[in-house]
């Protein structure tokens, strides 16, 4: 289930899963942090979220890489994980608020399966992640940059 707004929004795709997850540390190379952990990639969002797991696929978590945070799950699978996670209304206006993805969604139109959309500069480097700074690239690029910026300035923990 996909909030209304969120399904009226032309080309709008949320996530983009794999049909089988791949090696964290050869996606992610710059997230090291994440390797032993999570060593299991299955998705991004267009916002640049990324969807991670144990080598059980019962502990995920979701990396919000603008805030260099996560959160973590529990699930018996990833479809449970799905449904109960990335389909929950809450979880989605969390991730995808609508006074951000609708406005960059409209100007910049859908975008390819390989890319996300991204503010430019990045707020890690004095961004200010207003809709209009948005732009589109590719999802693997963005995260490896960013991951670069929070090997040398790890974020704040709360």
């Amino acid at each position: 289930m996909t909030h209304q707004w969120l399904a009226d929004l032309p080309g709008w795709a949320p996530f983009t899963f794999a049909e089988e997850p791949a090696p964290t540390a050869e996606m992610l190379p710059t997230w090291p942090r994440l390797h032993e952990t999570y060593p299991l990639v299955h998705a991004f969002s267009r916002l640049g979220h990324v969807v991670l797991s144990d080598a059980d696929e019962r502990r995920f978590t979701v990396l919000h890489p603008l805030q260099g945070g996560m959160k973590g799950y529990e699930a018996a699978s990833l479809e449970e994980f799905r449904r109960t996670v990335i389909d929950d209304l809450g979880f989605q206006a969390h991730v995808f608020p609508a006074d951000l993805v609708r406005p960059v969604v409209e100007r910049l139109g859908p975008i390819s399966a390989d890319d996300v959309y991204v503010p430019v500069p990045y707020p890690v480097l004095g961004g200010s992640g207003a809709p209009e700074t948005y732009s589109s690239g590719d999802v693997w690029v963005f995260l490896d940059i960013v991951g670069q910026v929070w090997l040398r300035q790890p974020p704040a923990q709360p």
